[in-house]
């Protein structure tokens, strides 16, 4: 049975999508408050033509849109060609050092993609428009350590866990090791038990506008936490694979638990220490995803 449950993870359909909702929204928020007011303007108006049928109608905005190509995976799967641009895995090692990109497609090349899209004065608007929600969403998938690395896993997608609370797993989706750090940021531990620390808006309650709600309260905690000065990644200027460097390292040698990998075993709990250790790892990620995103849009649209 429990050699079942292991394997159902492994065949399943990837669901990397890096990050939950609330986490894109918070490197949304974070790079709305260091962006410019004609940035701001820039990216809102552009934003709001994209389909937004998965966002209960509502238009999206500079924060909400990084959530645009997650909801795009309610489409048929046939209608998503995107799956593999989410990530760029790297074999796990003991460091990280031995990091080479992959051929394409994966989320370093869709940045650049993207990037000349948005910079081709003779690209359509409305294949602008397109490019800037995926590369807003790229820029934070890229900053999830286990999109850039696994252990012959999928990404984490295979290593079965259980002791997290989750309170809005998706339909169908089974506790692995990926889904928690896509919310790893919001997980805790105290007194000998992971909690939850605080809880993401559902999609009918996203903020209706920047600055709304539990993302921004959020979104300033960590700014303070995390300011500027103590980032030292950003006194280099690396690019998207440097980003995904960074993350590998990181899926290497903080993103697992330590020990063999459970294969065809229990789901194995995540430590408390373990849980509480990476919920700063997870944090300081979704900051430097949000300056990152900043200088990108306003070198976009100064």
């Amino acid at each position: 049975m429990l050699k079942s449950l292991v394997l159902s993870l492994l065949l399943l359909p990837s669901v990397l999508h890096a990050w939950d909702a609330s986490g894109h929204m918070l490197v949304g928020q974070v790079a709305w408050e260091l962006s410019p007011l004609s940035t701001r303007s820039a990216v809102n108006e552009l934003v709001g033509t994209l389909e937004s049928r998965f966002n209960e109608g509502r238009p999206y905005h500079f924060v909400t849109v990084g959530c645009w190509m997650d909801d795009l995976r309610s489409l048929p799967r046939s209608e998503y060609p995107w799956s593999a641009w989410h990530y760029v895995d790297g074999p796990k090692t003991a460091d990280g050092s031995a990091f080479s990109l992959p051929k394409p497609p994966h989320v370093v090349w869709a940045i650049d993609q993207n990037l000349a899209t948005l910079r081709d004065p003779a690209s359509p608007r409305e294949q602008k428009a397109r490019a800037l929600g995926q590369l807003i969403h790229w820029v934070g998938d890229i900053h999830q350590p286990l999109h850039a690395t696994t252990w012959d896993d999928r990404g984490g997608n295979g290593y079965a866990v259980m002791g997290v609370p989750f309170s809005d797993l998706m339909h169908g989706v089974l506790p692995s090791l990926h889904t928690y750090w896509d919310k790893a940021f919001r997980f805790d531990a105290s007194e000998g038990h992971v909690k939850e620390a605080w809880r993401g808006p559902s999609t009918q309650k996203r903020p209706g506008q920047p600055g709304e709600g539990v993302i921004a309260e959020q979104a300033a905690l960590l700014l303070k936490k995390y300011p500027t000065a103590s980032l030292a990644e950003l006194r280099q200027d690396t690019g998207a694979e440097g980003w995904a460097r960074e993350s590998h390292v990181l899926g290497c040698t903080v993103g697992y638990p330590p020990g063999d990998h459970p294969r065809d075993t229990a789901a194995r709990p995540l430590e408390p220490e373990f849980v509480r250790q990476n919920r700063a790892v997870a944090e300081k990620r979704v900051v430097l995803a949000g300056h990152r995103l900043a200088k990108l849009l306003k070198e976009l649209f100064p």
